[in-house]
């Protein structure tokens, strides 16, 4: 690693930083490429600061972003963006070298507030919480110009405008998520007295019935192919193995799966306590090939102190798995398997259809997938079209 990163070539203020960058790069197990790019944007902020004869006290993102936009380099330094310095930020905070970012500007101290609600008040998962910032964050910057004075102006024409433009370039899908995130974030004005309307009942919702659609599931044995291509040999295989089988198995949500921690599997009960949606904790017992597939995967992975979560990355610094990763692994596996690109939740409604088939009642597919309500289970009631399919009626015909 030092002889790659070692080459770099980093001039002006902020030359002095380059070995304690490689240090600290090395301690988090990042590959030496990694490091190598990374001490190559060390020296492009260097170099920006030289000719713009500045102190390193100015930098922070929205310096990058005005730098980047006047930056006529080479094509990598074209390609890059703020989100690109995210690392060399954190260090360069770490000892000191760049002020500390600071939630100043009242947008970010509001979405910040907002946020704290929807965790501490709501109980929602941090990945649910997550999305909903965003689309707050997106609702506000597009209707109100990131402007939080306008609140307090907000109308239901307004909001009505923001939905109409969305649906002209979404799925009916997205866009009903998206009112989703506005609806809940104008019953959080509502509740602090930022708008005197409870204008989240006036948001409009695109017609399209939570009965109207089927789940999507996926055909029989699909679980069992895109496992089949995974090689057994590597630890991404191991891993890869072991996802699968626990969304295709239990049910599981691609969220559940990537928030499991060591701590949560109770090998001697043959337990799994899920971590679920809303905070909540459910105990589902863990079949014999589930938890065979999972403790191979641990003991290939080896042990890390730095993690407790079960499923990390294959490249340093070995982070939790997260998602969007999980839905690459599905993607890839489709792609070898030969097969339409297999989502989580399309597993999760495929062990609905299972247990339907072999005579389970909805109460007892609820608790399986550890539904709140009944209502949330009863779109379940037309998967089976094996079963609807003896009451159909032959279609009359002329005698």
């Amino acid at each position: 690693m030092q002889q790659v990163a070692s080459s770099v070539r980093v001039c002006g203020p902020l030359a002095g930083a380059k070995p304690g960058l490689m240090v600290w790069m090395a301690e988090r197990r990042f590959q030496p490429s990694t490091t190598s790019k990374h001490v190559q944007r060390l020296g492009l902020l260097s170099r920006w600061l030289d000719d713009d004869g500045l102190d390193p006290l100015v930098v922070d993102e929205s310096w990058i972003v005005e730098r980047l936009a006047r930056c006529d380099g080479a094509g990598w330094v074209r390609a890059l963006s703020v989100l690109s310095f995210r690392l060399v930020l954190e260090f360069l905070r770490s000892v000191g070298l760049v002020p500390l970012r600071s939630a100043t500007s009242p947008l970010e101290v509001l979405l910040g507030e907002y946020r704290r609600w929807l965790l501490v008040e709501r109980g929602l998962a941090v990945l649910t919480v997550n999305g909903y910032v965003r689309g707050a964050e997106r609702f506000l910057i597009e209707v109100c110009g990131g402007d939080v004075s306008q609140v307090g102006s907000l109308t239901p024409e307004m909001i009505a405008r923001f939905v109409i433009a969305r649906a002209d370039t979404h799925r009916a899908s997205s866009v009903n998520g998206a009112v989703s995130q506005v609806r809940s974030l104008l019953r959080w004005f509502y509740a602090q007295e930022m708008i005197g309307t409870p204008l989240a009942q006036a948001t409009p919702w695109l017609a399209r019935g939570r009965m109207s659609s089927l789940p999507a599931t996926v055909e029989p044995g699909t679980a069992q192919r895109l496992i089949a291509t995974c090689n057994t040999a590597t630890l991404a295989g191991v891993r890869d193995i072991a996802v699968m089988t626990l969304l295709s198995r239990l049910g599981l949500r691609a969220g559940e799966v990537v928030a499991m921690q060591i701590g949560d599997i109770d090998w001697r009960r043959g337990e799994l306590t899920v971590r679920s949606k809303g905070g909540g904790r459910d105990v589902l017992p863990l079949p014999v090939d589930v938890g065979t597939v999972v403790a191979r995967y641990l003991r290939d992975r080896g042990r890390d102190e730095m993690s407790r979560h079960v499923f990390l990355g294959i490249v340093a610094p070995y982070r939790p798995m997260t998602v969007s990763c999980l839905n690459a692994t599905l993607r890839r596996a489709s792609v070898r398997a030969g097969i339409v690109n297999t989502f989580a939740h399309r597993l999760r409604h495929s062990v609905a259809r299972d247990l339907l088939r072999q005579g389970a009642n909805l109460a007892e597919i609820g608790q399986v997938l550890r539904h709140q309500v009944l209502a949330t289970t009863a779109v379940y009631a037309k998967v089976d079209f094996v079963a609807l399919g003896a009451l159909a009626q032959p279609w009359p015909v002329a005698s």
